[in-house]
């Protein structure tokens, strides 16, 4: 079975999705609207997967940023075609919907698979009118269309009326994520996101600030991640003179993200808005408790008092209150993180997750 997929060819979890379709013996190329980097470029080749790319960065560089996505789409459409003119694919699997959903639906080729991935979902269709007009053509003509979780498969049916929704979650390597065994050097909460407004960085510190400063407990925290805001976190960090407490590890390459996840006894994810929570998932796989948000995808992810807690968005006393719960009961945190890796064997295991969708590839 030929498959071509349209997806970022920089994203870790496009990488995963190619090499295991190309594992279970199915014929891929990968179309992306940018060339891989060095990288990703590497890995392909050595997995043997076509990369197919317009190389957009090099033919609109002088294009300012809004300009970019208007036209991406019309330079992109000519080597597309003569892609599936040559390749003749069996299906074409696109992920995300407001930017390969787009190039899938005026390629006009059929079958087309749509996951959808989240800010697509929540974002998009909020910033105009004609961005949602434009996202329910593309979800109806779709074939399927694939959620990560219930929570984002309720807002396709209630906001693009269509009902048909396939679950296929992020899964997880368990193999790879798994508790390394090590004894902990010390008791460290943190938390492995992106430093956006969205993902609750700065509540994380309110609540560190009141466990360290206010509570006077011996608990240091970690941040791993990038982002816009993550000078100003630090500014906030060394505000709160908390600077020996709270570390920021910046970017980790994803090959080492495991390690990082080791050395944490609890696990924070306290975003305002969250399609489905792969990290999460992560971290329950190394058998870490979590704490998240009472938002979307989370609270399929983290069951509350069974492993880890829910707590209100954006609230740090909530937070502190639930973190000190735990750093207070090893037995607890034990039964909490055992629970998580056996329910990720269960339920979020990538290997369950790909067939999911190999059986709907064999379905069309």
């Amino acid at each position: 079975m030929k498959i071509l997929l349209l997806s970022d060819a920089n994203s870790i979890h496009t990488l995963r999705w190619a090499e295991s379709l190309k594992k279970n013996s199915l014929d891929i190329i990968l179309f992306s609207l940018f060339a891989p980097n060095v990288k990703s470029a590497a890995k392909y080749k050595e997995l043997e997967i076509k990369v197919i790319s317009p190389n957009l960065r090099s033919k609109i560089k002088n294009l300012r940023e809004p300009s970019i996505g208007k036209i991406k789409y019309i330079l992109s459409l000519p080597l597309l075609v003569k892609t599936i003119r040559d390749f003749h694919p069996n299906i074409i699997h696109a992920h995300y919907a407001s930017s390969y959903g787009v190039l899938a639906f005026i390629s006009r080729f059929r079958p087309f698979i749509l996951s959808v991935w989240g800010s697509d979902i929540y974002d998009f269709p909020s910033r105009s009118r004609l961005n949602k007009f434009l996202l329910k053509i593309i979800i109806k003509s779709a074939n399927v269309v694939c959620s990560t979780s219930i929570a984002m498969k309720e807002i396709i049916k209630k906001e693009f009326s269509r009902n048909d929704i396939e679950l296929v979650p992020f899964g997880v390597d368990t193999n790879f994520f798994k508790p390394d065994q090590k004894e902990k050097k010390n008791f460290l909460v943190g938390t492995i996101k992106s430093i956006e407004k969205h993902n609750g960085i700065s509540c994380l510190l309110d609540a560190a600030k009141i466990i360290i400063c206010d509570m006077k407990e011996e608990i240091d925290f970690m941040i791993v991640g990038d982002g816009s805001l993550k000078e100003e976190m630090i500014q906030k960090v060394d505000e709160l003179g908390l600077n020996e407490k709270i570390s920021f590890k910046g970017f980790v390459q994803h090959d080492k993200i495991v390690d990082y996840f080791n050395r944490l006894s609890i696990f924070i994810a306290v975003s305002e808005r969250e399609s489905f929570g792969v990290s999460v998932i992560e971290a329950a796989s190394c058998e870490i408790p979590s704490i998240t948000s009472n938002i979307g995808g989370l609270i399929e992810v983290n069951l509350h008092n069974k492993t880890g807690f829910v707590v209100n968005v954006d609230d740090a006393k909530d937070l502190a209150k639930n973190i000190l719960k735990l750093y207070k009961d090893e037995k607890m945190r034990l039964k909490f993180g055992n629970f998580a890796r056996q329910r990720v064997l269960n339920e979020f295991n990538w290997e369950k997750n790909l067939q999911q969708m190999i059986n709907i590839y064999k379905s069309l």
